[in-house]
């Protein structure tokens, strides 16, 4: 063994007559220290071995302890060798005796000890046996202290004594890391039965039943279990299935396990924890073997052979009849009885769920699930789970035909679920992405109740407002009609009423198809005498409230002649009264007390009868404010002009003496330009008459600039000459800060940039080219800020 040849090493090979003696078999902390103490005191005869030095003039005492001792903090063992007390008492040329082979015994030994430790430690002795380890290391802190107090023979024995500790640590640490593990049923569906290798029958196993190695389980039809490893891989069995665990062994100290699974019939679905320091997952069955990296995986075996499908980037190595076949990722094989693995093929990606969509809520047991069809999906798995991991299984649907499922007879509770597609061979695809549903039981009708018109009402409108109220989500139906219900349940419905009696229907219908009925009755008794006709030529917004330019609101128009004419405030109190003409004409003028107020007219007939209809009022003091989406431009080469005009409030927009049309919350208008500036003048007009204009000028231009000068220099600079250009330029709508030109001289191209001096009205720019170059050609481009160019062409 490696520890005995470092031991004997550290002792035989440096001092002949020392030796180490280190015990065969492993023994109990106890007996291991008494015996292996007696055996050092007879193993170890030591010679006093000493070397006499003098004490040379200038010498010093660390520097002998670090020459002959290795360590110049050991010069105390000196004075302590030579019974002297104190360093000033030795004196020079004085001799001093020095220990020199035990020493370096004593060293190695310590050496050796250390290394034992640390294998023992790397077996798990801290963990599998803590006592012995913790003993050799305090035998191993005692030899260090004996050495340093030059007691270098009881320092080798505690050595010695220390990696005999060390090595039955390791022996009983190997002893103990090879474990049998334990698995979970974590769930099951069904009837799940299981047999241990103790018991002669099946039994059934329960929730959380414990499961061992030799174990075997099986499902029957409808059913499905998950067994759950203490490292968090799991695997399921679907039903008509049964496996057994051949060997499922863990190591405490790496924390790995290590399974192999015998898939006697019918197919499972692995997860394993990607997490996990499982060194590998072995399936054997009847015809095949599998070595799986792979953390997602699904295998079955049935009369005709074993079928493989790998979902993961880490591969499943399968062998059959001396043939190995590796699969990556989303690829599968099928491997007939007696034969070789077949090519492997690419599986089915993944389904896209269609219905019922993420959070959708099912009424009643008899949900339908719906997927899109595949290309070469000619079956489909479905699972149903109640919680998004699926390990807690509803149901497990193989083999199902078509696209949807349905009458599944889900108990009420929130479910996930995912489709995969089988492929002709048998083998599922990827699963989908997961979605969640909740089925609900919804027996009881919804709350409706009919607030107005109250029981028995007379009214004298024929346009009645029907109110209710029920609950947020109910669809409510009304004469055919459905109106909407807020989200507090409350609704109104618009019923045109007729002469005598009525009765209209509600109905309501919550999502599970519950229905309530009530049944609205009133009397309308026309009063055409009590109708309030207002003026047509009132200002009213959208919303059929009256507008006003001041704090004065005046109403107009017609009642029953002689009627009492009440205005009212929101408290009830009376804010304006008038009566009507004889022809039933009638003006009144109200004060408001605030830009918006809700008020109400009551009419009075002479009869005494009462008719109160609500009003709101509106003071509107302040002109509409203008915005263009996009400012007109100064200077534009474009003859029409699009102008949208916005305001902050319902206008009128008149541009240039003609309304813009309102399209999309702005007022839309095409302007013709003419040559040169263009007065753009819009006038807003609000409800009450208050106005805003907006004028601006618009420059159009479609001129191009005039050149008024053309001067072209060259000046010669030895093997280079400067050109220099000046071109005078003049338009209406301004000229560009820029211009470019290009200078061509037989085979040779320059180009430069002009800027325009606004002092001298002249685009310069100066270009060095080769000295020499004859018939130059200038294309000098000049363009105006509405984008209008003159292309001008100079031979020099």
């Amino acid at each position: 063994m490696k520890l005995e040849r470092l031991a004997r090493s550290a002792a035989l090979a440096l001092l002949t007559t020392i030796a180490i003696v280190l015990p065969a078999v492993e023994r109990d902390e106890t007996t291991a220290f008494a015996q292996t103490s007696d055996a050092m005191s007879g193993a170890f005869a030591l010679e006093e071995e000493f070397v006499t030095i003098a004490m040379l003039p200038g010498a010093n005492l660390r520097d002998i302890a670090a020459e002959y001792l290795d360590d110049p903090d050991l010069w105390p063992i000196i004075l302590s060798l030579n019974d002297i007390s104190d360093v000033t008492e030795i004196v020079e040329g004085q001799e001093l005796q020095l220990p020199t082979s035990q020493l370096q015994t004593a060293v190695k030994a310590l050496a050796a000890s250390l290394e034992s430790i640390q294998l023992a430690n790397e077996a798990g002795a801290q963990l599998f046996a803590p006592i012995l380890i913790r003993n050799a290391i305090t035998l191993r802190d005692e030899a260090i202290r004996e050495k340093q107090n030059g007691v270098y023979k009881e320092s080798i024995l505690l050595s010695s004594r220390s990696i005999d500790r060390a090595e039955s640590a390791r022996k009983k640490s190997q002893e103990n890391r090879d474990v049998e593990a334990e698995a979970r049923l974590s769930d099951r569906q069904g009837w799940v039965e299981g047999q241990k290798i103790q018991e002669n029958s099946w039994t059934q196993r329960e929730l959380n039943a414990v499961l061992n190695e030799q174990e075997k389980l099986r499902t029957l039809s409808s059913s499905t279990a998950q067994v759950v490893f203490r490292d968090a891989s799991r695997l399921r069995l679907n039903a008509n299935s049964q496996a057994v665990i051949e060997r499922m062994r863990a190591d405490p100290l790496q924390r790995s396990e290590d399974a192999q699974i015998s898939l006697v019939q019918g197919d499972f679905y692995a997860l394993l924890a990607s997490e996990s320091n499982r060194n590998r997952l072995e399936v054997t069955l009847p015809n095949a073997d599998a070595t799986i990296d792979s953390g997602s995986f699904w295998v079955s075996q049935d009369q005709s052979g074993a079928k493989f499908s790998n979902f993961d980037v880490k591969p499943v190595s399968v062998t059959a009849a001396g043939e190995t076949t590796v699969l990556g990722r989303n690829e599968g094989a099928v491997i007939r009885n007696g034969s070789a693995p077949q090519e492997k093929v690419n599986v089915q990606g993944r389904v896209h769920l269609v219905s019922p969509d993420e959070g959708a809520v099912i009424y009643g047991n008899d949900a339908e699930l719906v997927w899109e069809s595949t290309e070469g999906g000619e079956q489909y798995w479905v699972e149903i789970a109640y919680d998004p991991r699926f390990d807690r299984m509803s149901k497990s649907l193989f083999g199902i035909e078509g696209a949807r499922v349905g009458n599944l007879e889900l108990d009420p509770g929130s479910y996930f679920w995912r489709v995969a597609a089988i492929d002709g061979f048998g083998l599922p695809g990827q699963m989908s992405t997961v979605r969640k549903f909740e089925v609900r039981f919804d027996e009881t009708p919804p709350f409706l109740n009919i607030l107005e018109p109250g029981p028995g009402a007379i009214l004298r409108r024929a346009s009645v407002t029907l109110e209710g109220e029920t609950e947020p989500g109910v669809e409510i139906r009304i004469d055919g009609d459905s109106p909407e219900v807020e989200p507090d349940g409350r609704f109104s419905h618009v019923v045109e009423a007729t002469e005598g009696e009525n009765s209209v229907t509600v109905t309501a219908i919550d999502k599970a198809g519950n229905e309530t009925q009530r049944i609205a009755k009133f009397t309308y008794l026309r009063d055409d005498n009590a109708n309030v006709a207002f003026d047509g030529a009132l200002i009213r917004d959208e919303r059929g409230r009256f507008l006003t330019a001041s704090d004065i609101l005046t109403l107009s128009g017609k009642v029953i002649a002689d009627a009492k004419i009440s205005i009212l405030d929101a408290g009830g109190a009376i804010r304006s009264e008038t009566y009507a003409e004889p022809n039933g004409a009638f003006l009144v003028n109200i004060p408001l007390a605030d830009d918006t107020e809700d008020l109400a007219i009551r009419v009075t007939s002479p009869s005494g009868h009462t008719y109160e209809e609500p009003l709101q009022a509106v003071v509107l003091d302040t002109a509409p404010a203008i915005r263009f989406s996009s400012p007109p431009p100064l200077v534009t080469s474009q003859p029409l002009l699009q102008l949208a005009v916005e305001t902050d409030q319902p206008s009128s927009v008149v541009v240039n003496g003609r309304e813009a049309s309102a399209k999309d919350g702005a007022a839309h208008i095409e302007i013709e330009l003419q040559q040169g500036p263009n007065l753009i003048e819009t006038i807003a007009t609000n409800a009450v008459g208050l106005v805003t204009i907006d004028k601006r000028t618009v420059i159009f231009d479609t001129e191009a600039p005039t050149i008024t000068l053309q001067n072209i220099e060259v000046t010669p600079k030895g093997d280079t000459a400067i050109v220099s250009l000046n071109i005078g330029a003049s338009d209406a709508s301004g000229l560009a800060k820029t211009s470019r030109f290009n200078l061509r001289s037989g085979d040779q191209q320059h180009s430069g940039v002009l800027r325009f001096n606004k002092i001298r009205k002249a685009y310069q720019g100066s270009l060095e080219i080769p000295f020499g170059e004859d018939d130059m050609i200038f294309e000098i481009e000049i363009a105006d800020v509405a984008g209008n160019v003159n292309n001008l062409k100079l031979v020099q």
